[in-house]
């Protein structure tokens, strides 16, 4: 079973989350706190495998908590109300987060993600990531964390010189020769990437417009990339290429 704390001040929004759980049949509600303080208190006596946490309380946010504790040994699901800036931050720190109001669908969805976690999730790697992101949303420089098997990599934007896409999976390469596998589609990081710099220039390739170098429309189309990198650049999406380099 899923032992499961709700922390949320908004008592009708923790007795519908309550009432959706009900149906679930591997998740129990062992408890409920409508602030950080006591949250701090519940966490301590029930031990909790996973958390609801609200961002915005009257007394702290689910930030405050977080640095209070020392062990944090069970997952962490967001609730948020913040806009689509702060939500980007969330989705790079590939932390997971529901916005209000939550629907079935979507807690469910979170749900199976908690399922599928594999060892014991590195939050505090995540958990920095995205309050640096959010400190950072007007600014350039931002981070993502990308998942590889059980390990967590926190990588700069300006790390990635280009993406792959591998049947199911995609491949980050970056400068300096490394690269990492994920076990996610190129479209979900096309969505991600596309707002920060990032360009499909073909069905496999997602690349850091940041990183081009030269874009040659004859011989069917290619750009080079730093470190010598040559990748082709489908026919339609040559002239878009263009224009957003011209404007880049």
């Amino acid at each position: 079973m899923i032992r499961t704390l709700l922390i949320d001040d908004e008592k009708p929004f923790i007795t519908s989350v309550r009432t959706l759980l009900s149906s679930v049949a591997d998740v129990v509600v062992v408890g409920e706190a409508r602030s950080v303080a006591s949250g701090l208190v519940q966490i301590d006596e029930l031990e909790p495998d996973l958390i609801f946490l609200d961002i915005e309380m009257e007394d702290g946010t689910g930030f405050d908590l977080l640095k209070q504790i020392d062990r944090r040994d069970f997952k962490v699901i967001f609730i948020t109300a913040y806009d689509h800036y702060a939500v980007e931050a969330f989705r790079f720190s590939a932390i997971d987060y529901l916005l209000k109001p939550i629907t079935s669908v979507d807690l469910y969805a979170a749900l199976d993600k908690v399922r599928e976690a594999t060892g014991k999730e590195k939050i505090n790697y995540q958990l920095s990531v995205l309050m640096e992101n959010i400190h950072q949303l007007s600014k350039e420089k931002k981070k993502i964390v990308l998942r590889e098997l059980d390990t967590l990599h926190v990588i700069q934007l300006d790390e990635i010189l280009w993406c792959n896409a591998d049947g199911s999976y995609s491949i980050f390469y970056l400068t300096g020769g490394r690269k990492i596998m994920v076990s996610q589609h190129l479209k979900e990081f096309e969505d991600l990437l596309s707002p920060n710099g990032f360009f499909r220039v073909h069905r496999a390739h997602l690349v850091n417009l940041n990183k081009v170098r030269k874009f040659t429309k004859s011989e069917g189309g290619t750009i080079l990339l730093e470190e010598n990198i040559s990748l082709p650049v489908s026919v339609r999406k040559r002239e878009r290429l263009a224009e957003m380099l011209a404007h880049f």
